[in-house]
């Protein structure tokens, strides 16, 4: 499975920054990540838009930030769809 199959919306390159449930404070720094939001209430995380790529969903009250959002664009989207 690959990320574009968790749902149908666009994907973005960004790093996401997470708070770590088991160690209260801590913040987690996901670096150069495909996400998109959705499910509702969840944020879909990817290390890749590839085939292939583990892909974790975080419930949208863990994350802390998104930045540095860019769209991505696979051969198979084309940047018009």
């Amino acid at each position: 499975m690959d990320i574009t199959t968790v749902n149908d919306r666009h994907l973005y390159s960004g790093t996401v920054r997470l708070r770590d449930p088991a160690l209260p404070g801590v913040v987690v720094e996901l670096v150069d990540r495909v996400v998109r939001f959705g499910p509702p209430g969840w944020l879909t995380v990817a290390d890749g838009a590839d085939p292939g790529r583990p892909i974790e969903l975080f419930p949208t009250a863990q994350v802390v930030a998104v930045t540095e959002l860019g769209e991505v664009h696979t051969p198979d989207r084309p940047v018009d769809g």
